[in-house]
């Protein structure tokens, strides 16, 4: 039978449901000459089990060769992926982090404090997170809501208060379990800012068009930008000699391929857990006909920002309205818009 399957480009298979990642059975040199050969995968925890698929006929008319046993991680519902953005007040942290468990199933938190003289935790608090996710009918258009849905998991915002300027603190996301278990994400640390006045160095990272590409050098649907690994790379190295980071638009150019977010948020994940990672929304994220850009083109994949506004924290008055000023240090604050 047929499926929906707005395709953009000729080179990508033409399947009911998009792959996650894909490769060509000759990137093997051995599968050339002999008929097999092995090929490398990186998976990520994205709440579910893998199964790998082998196909033929090209891309045009596909078939269905074989399947793999499922690949499972130890806990697909684990909290992953944090990312820090700077709160409403200079005082104020916020962590925002993705996982497979609803409310009703496990109690999201994070237990964080200030890092005492010679080690340890002064005080450490628990605060409980606010979760948001999305469905099928919240995307606007295809291939959103067809071939390129996927189901998000629940995305978790905690608030980290009253924290003493520039000392350093420390914090893990977890969830407890209706049986009183709890399960933990890794521990990092961030910094807080100064007070605004205060006469201090803050050093500012702000790009944008970035996107976002697979390290086992796997294909994907839509965008992928193998220059962004560079970039993040880069950023990683220098984590010790920057404060917060401002990525204006086009994060990971999804384009309608959920599954794509779960993986910008993964290759971020070294820099938005250490450091303040404040977003906007670009054409990529936002743009549909009809939705009130001023561009009428379907640049989004049939998002019209809701992963983008879902997926990251930002300080506004009406989350509504994505747009916010932010003020890091004065004198000066930034003002992010649509």
């Amino acid at each position: 039978g047929s499926c929906p399957n707005p395709r953009r480009n000729a080179d990508e298979p033409g399947l009911c449901t998009a792959p996650i990642k894909y490769q060509y059975a000759n990137y093997s040199a051995n599968y050339r000459y002999w008929g097999k050969g092995t090929i490398r995968f990186q998976i990520i925890n994205q709440r579910s089990d893998f199964s790998f698929a082998l196909f033929t006929g090209g891309f045009e008319n596909p078939k269905l060769v074989a399947v793999s046993k499922a690949v499972a991680f130890k806990n697909p519902n684990a909290p992953v992926f944090p990312r820090l953005a700077q709160g409403k007040t200079h005082d104020e942290m916020t962590v925002t982090w993705t996982s497979g468990y609803n409310i009703d199933e496990a109690y999201p938190l994070v237990e964080w404090g200030m890092v005492a003289p010679g080690g340890g935790v002064r005080n450490p608090t628990r605060t409980p997170a606010g979760t948001l996710t999305f469905n099928r009918g919240s995307m606007c258009g295809e291939p959103a809501r067809t071939v390129g849905w996927r189901d998000p998991g629940f995305i978790h915002t905690a608030f980290m208060r009253d924290l003493w300027p520039n000392k350093e603190y420390t914090y893990k996301s977890g969830h407890e379990l209706s049986d009183g278990t709890m399960v933990w994400g890794k521990s990092y640390t961030f910094r807080a800012p100064p007070t605004p006045g205060q006469n201090s160095l803050q050093r500012i990272i702000v790009f944008g068009d970035m996107g976002k590409a697979e390290r086992d050098g796997s294909n994907e649907f839509a965008n992928y930008q193998p220059g962004s690994l560079n970039t993040t790379d880069t950023l990683v190295k220098d984590l010790d000699n920057y404060d917060i980071v401002f990525h204006i638009g086009d994060m990971p150019y999804a384009n309608g391929y959920l599954s794509q977010w779960d993986q910008f948020t993964a290759q971020v994940a070294p820099i938005s857990a250490r450091k303040p990672y404040m977003v906007a929304s670009g054409n990529h994220e936002r743009d549909w006909p009809n939705t009130g850009g001023f561009f009428d083109v379907k640049d989004s994949g049939g998002e019209c920002g809701v992963p983008a506004e879902t997926m990251y924290y930002y300080p506004a008055e009406n989350r509504a309205n994505f747009w916010y000023a932010h003020t890091f240090f004065n004198p000066i604050c930034f003002y992010i818009l649509l």
